[in-house]
């Protein structure tokens, strides 16, 4: 009739989720759903959220919440609102999440800025004009599933319900995917794709539309440790049709496009501290595993090529490396944990691509990423990444930018960030996963006394 969930090992808990008319479900695929009358999720035994009812427990799964602050300079206007809806049940193999937005900035100054005038050309310039009612709302949908072997994945994004630019404020996306047997590689992750107006960060060049894609990729990573160093290797091979705007020109373009790429990164740790923290609640206070401090080298080592049905080509041979320092021990009230990176990196290429989208032009990069303890659980994090090839038409660039002020705890984390490049942002929450596979009490053993006043045992 009630029950709480809890990520947290720890007693008393820092986050556990309370329901009431709990029904918990195995299925076939292995997935556990619960469903519920009513879910909560209790935070420091302070605050109460309200959050879906059924929850499908996967490696990867988060707690999400209802309701959603987000900001989208591009496509809504700036400030928006969202509702996430309890997950609709399609037969016994699919599932549909739908989340109603509304539109505030937009309302506020009705007016937007987001789409192109009405019969003009998809790569004319976006127009500033009025709005009616239909042009505050908004929508983002999800379905999930699986048909005759494949994962079947569907997103739409609408940011207008306006009839005259309803196609231009659309975004779809669809996949296939299974794993397959591959010669030489063995079993990849392979996708069926198709996709409508989707959005491409491309560095220096800044966002850019696919209008059109269909085709297929395949891809395999490897991890593993040599000794103090430790590698991720990932080949990816793809086959597509893709119709998007010309580097030169601006016009519509359409090309069947092959693409080759792997990349090795690798991280050799220079030194660590010896007196690593000691297993207590002291070193899990605002972070979900203990911090020790250290000094990393990260490099990141990728190739990749490129052919175009036109015959042009471009081929990419890219270096980047940098050290990373890790400061304190997130563990006591003020500045104790610092963490700053940089890095540098450099790309010969061969050939032109006749898209804006992946045409490569930053050839020359630094960047430089800080996460700063201000006091207790308060964080500053923020990245920053620039052009720095002086032949570049690009040159001085940022490439892309981050920042954000978190609340960090072991359990969980609730951020407000912007990137000032895309000009996108939001809050954040995320509830951590301990990976914690026991039985009992895995860090802090608890008394009959705290028992009762927390009504709650924690770990798995």
């Amino acid at each position: 009739d009630r029950m709480s969930f809890t990520n947290d090992p720890f007693t008393p808990t820092q986050t556990r989720i309370e329901a009431n008319n709990v029904v918990a479900q195995q299925e076939d695929n292995g997935d556990i759903l619960i469903t519920s009358s009513r879910s909560r999720l209790i935070v420091e035994e302070r605050l109460s959220i309200p959050i879906v009812r059924s929850t499908r427990i996967r490696k990867s799964e988060r707690v999400q919440n209802r309701w959603v602050l987000g900001m989208d300079q591009r496509d809504r206007d700036g400030l928006f609102i969202g509702r996430v809806m309890r997950p609709i049940a399609l037969g016994d193999d699919y599932e549909l999440s739908l989340q109603p937005q509304f539109l505030i900035q937009r309302s506020i100054q009705n007016r937007t800025r987001s789409y192109i005038a009405p019969g003009s050309s998809v790569t004319s310039s976006k127009v500033s004009s009025y709005t009616n009612a239909a042009d505050l709302f908004g929508l983002r949908a999800k379905l999930r599933g699986e048909s005759y072997g494949f994962g079947v994945n569907l997103d739409a994004n609408i940011s207008t319900f306006n009839s005259e630019r309803f196609l231009d404020g659309s975004r779809y996306w669809g996949s296939l995917e299974r794993k397959v047997n591959a010669p030489i590689f063995g079993q990849m992750d392979s996708t069926l794709f198709g996709t409508y107006r989707y959005k491409v960060w491309n560095g220096s060049i800044g966002e850019q539309e696919i209008y059109t894609a269909y085709g297929a990729f395949a891809e395999k990573s490897y991890d593993w440790n040599w000794g103090a160093l430790k590698n991720r290797y990932v080949f990816r091979y793809g086959l597509g049709n893709y119709q998007a705007e010309t580097l030169v020109g601006g016009s519509l373009s359409e090309l069947w496009r092959t693409n080759l790429y792997s990349s090795l990164k690798s991280t050799y740790i220079l030194w660590q501290a010896n007196d690593l923290p000691s297993f207590s609640e002291k070193s899990y206070r605002y972070s979900p595993i203990p911090i020790t401090p250290g000094i990393a080298f990260n490099t990141d080592l990728s190739a990749a090529y490129f052919l175009y049905q036109d015959g042009s080509n471009q081929k990419v041979l890219s270096f980047t490396a940098g050290p990373t320092f890790t400061l304190g021990t997130f563990s006591k009230p003020f500045l104790d944990y610092t963490k700053f990176s940089i890095f540098a990196g450099g790309s010969l290429k061969d050939g032109t691509s006749p898209f804006a989208f992946d045409e490569v032009v930053d050839l020359g990069t630094l960047g430089v990423g800080l996460t700063q303890q201000i006091a207790g659980p308060l964080v500053l994090n923020t990245g920053f990444e620039f052009n720095i090839d002086g032949g570049s038409n690009y040159y001085g660039q940022a490439i892309n930018s981050n920042i954000e002020l978190r609340w960090q705890r072991r359990s969980y984390d609730l951020g407000l960030f912007y990137n000032p490049a895309r000009g996108i942002g939001g809050i954040s929450f995320h509830l951590n996963d301990f990976n914690f596979k026991g039985t009992g009490i895995p860090f802090m053993p608890y008394t009959p006394s705290q028992f009762n006043k927390n009504k709650l045992i924690s770990g798995e």
